[in-house]
């Protein structure tokens, strides 16, 4: 199965609600398919993934700080399951997340994963 994805390196943050942000790391555009975890998993789209968090479509609102677990579907790795942090809100769009607490295991998966789809990208 041959997925699309877009890719952003240096994102306006203006555009998504956070200018003061300051990005630690490099970020693939997506979309990568997901779960939030709960009493019931739902299906969510997965964007702006990083080593470090992501951005989760959602017309859910959310509360910063609130803890949440998230399934995402890696290129070249398959799923992952990370504990995350809500780190801001854009209404009636979505959340960002910065993962919390990941064991060895799970970095590795998203460390491979990011890096072969910013190589694919430079190549």
């Amino acid at each position: 199965m041959q997925q699309d994805v877009w890719y952003l390196d240096n994102v306006d943050m203006d555009s998504v609600g956070r200018p003061e942000d300051r990005r630690e790391h490099d970020r693939v555009r997506g979309p990568f398919d997901g779960r939030r975890v709960g009493l019931l998993d739902t299906p969510v789209r997965i964007y702006d993934l990083s080593k470090g968090g992501c951005f989760v479509h959602s017309l859910h609102e959310q509360t910063v700080g609130i803890p949440v677990t998230l399934k995402i579907d890696l290129p070249f790795e398959g799923w992952i399951t990370v504990e995350a942090e809500v780190a801001y809100c854009k209404e009636g769009f979505g959340f960002a997340v910065r993962f919390l607490n990941m064991d060895e295991a799970t970095t590795a998966q998203l460390s491979r994963s990011v890096d072969k789809l910013l190589l694919n990208r430079a190549s």
